[in-house]
């Protein structure tokens, strides 16, 4: 048979799959491994979270899973560390990979590789009716804002802070939390006049309780956001990378973010 008329063929039999997209090659060092480990904060719905039966979901999570499966089936363990932890996990080789939502930044370049799979970005968020009118970042001029340890925001609120100081106005007061679960806790019970966090994040909880949250301060600081590797494992990093070209090729990829409805934050 002419090779056209056999790609015919194959494509009409849904068997042409493995001649447009290769395998990602498996780093040697996981060839005899049959799991592999990832460090997560687990309190970033709808990205990393945990279920009413304690079982890891989200996009990010799914990501995980996938990429664990086309490099072999491996099994996942998920290692559980507070989001200011995780990058001295990883290099402590405590686990394979960072699957969380790790922005993509210059001094974590520096140390670490990142594997892009979306972009976030962040905003504020308010007890509903937003009585105390939280719309801009200088609105937040004298506000107890709840933020979470070791995250971008919090720079980029230390940041306006300087800005509010020039200007002779009073800083915000950032309170420091290590989930998102406390720091939504306080602003619940208003011990915070807001909340900064991502924009996935922020949706997610003004979806489950829209009659306690809404957004203030609107999407601001776009930023691309990855999955994080040591350097010393660029075999791992070349594959999942790999993975995630594969499956923005395969339809696998849009389908996933439209399932966690955050296809807006696709890789361009």
């Amino acid at each position: 048979m002419h090779t056209s008329r056999l790609l015919l063929a194959a494509i009409s039999l849904g068997l042409c799959t493995q001649w447009a997209v290769a395998a990602p090659t498996v780093p040697e060092r996981l060839l005899k491994v049959d799991k592999l480990t990832y460090c997560s904060g687990m309190d970033s719905p709808p990205l990393v979270s945990f279920d009413e039966a304690q079982k890891p979901k989200g996009l990010t999570v799914d990501l995980g899973l996938e990429v664990a499966k086309r490099l072999g089936d491996k099994k996942v363990e998920w290692r559980v560390i507070p989001f200011s932890g995780l990058l001295p996990a990883l290099l402590a080789k405590q686990c394979d990979m960072i699957v969380d939502q790790l922005f993509d930044k210059p001094e974590r370049r520096e140390v670490i590789d990142i594997v892009n799979y979306m972009y976030s970005s962040q905003a504020v968020v308010v007890p509903k009716g937003n009585p105390k009118g939280l719309k801009t970042l200088p609105d937040l001029s004298g506000h107890k804002i709840a933020v979470l340890n070791g995250s971008t925001i919090k720079t980029l609120l230390d940041t306006e802070n300087e800005s509010l100081a020039k200007a002779g106005k009073a800083p915000m007061k950032l309170v420091v939390y290590n989930t998102d679960t406390d720091a939504f806790q306080a602003l619940r019970i208003s011990q915070v006049d807001a909340y900064g966090t991502t924009v996935e994040t922020a949706g997610y909880y003004a979806a489950m309780a829209p009659d306690l949250f809404e957004e203030g301060v609107p999407a601001f600081s776009r930023i691309l956001t990855g999955l994080g590797i040591r350097k010393d494992d660029p075999q791992l990093s070349a594959a999942v990378q790999q993975v995630i070209t594969d499956m923005r090729s395969d339809g696998s990829y849009n389908q996933l973010l439209s399932k966690w409805h955050v296809s807006s934050d696709t890789l361009d």
